[in-house]
């Protein structure tokens, strides 16, 4: 009689390798890497617990193709906004391409693009914009 496979314990998954991205394939981790276990971390923006779980990891390198040195550091509803903040992000960049010469003075639009911009630190703490800060600081202080 034939038996049936067991599941893996809660908070495990079985890890296929050979579903990863093309640079992930080629890392040691390739030839290590046999399952996925859950991974506790502290959100960088609100400190609040949270979980990398196995199954995720599993989507995460495998179905999307992330590469497997990336880990989590937002919990859900912080990565939600700043997924969010980042989208409106390219809205107030696009919105600044097509009409520069009217915006240059628009307070209000400025004002908002540099607080989404320093709001957006606070979410992702490496992806500083320091050029597009300046620039609009002095803009806001009247400078051409």
């Amino acid at each position: 009689m034939k038996r049936k496979p067991t599941p893996p314990p809660p908070g495990r998954t079985p890890a296929d390798p050979s579903q990863w991205s093309e640079s992930s394939q080629g890392s040691v981790a390739a030839y290590f890497t046999t399952e996925y276990v859950d991974e506790p971390y502290k959100c960088w923006h609100c400190g609040a617990d949270a979980t990398f779980t196995a199954v995720d990891q599993k989507y995460t390198y495998e179905v999307r193709k992330a590469n497997v040195n990336q880990s989590r550091r937002l919990c859900e509803p912080c990565w939600r906004e700043s997924l969010r903040i980042a989208k409106e992000l390219g809205s107030q960049a696009n919105t600044w391409e097509a009409s520069k010469k009217t915006l240059k003075t628009d307070k209000t639009f400025l004002s908002n693009w540099l607080m989404l911009l320093e709001l957006q630190e606070t979410y992702v703490p490496y992806r500083y914009d320091v050029a597009r800060k300046n620039m609009l600081r002095k803009l806001l202080n009247g400078g051409a």
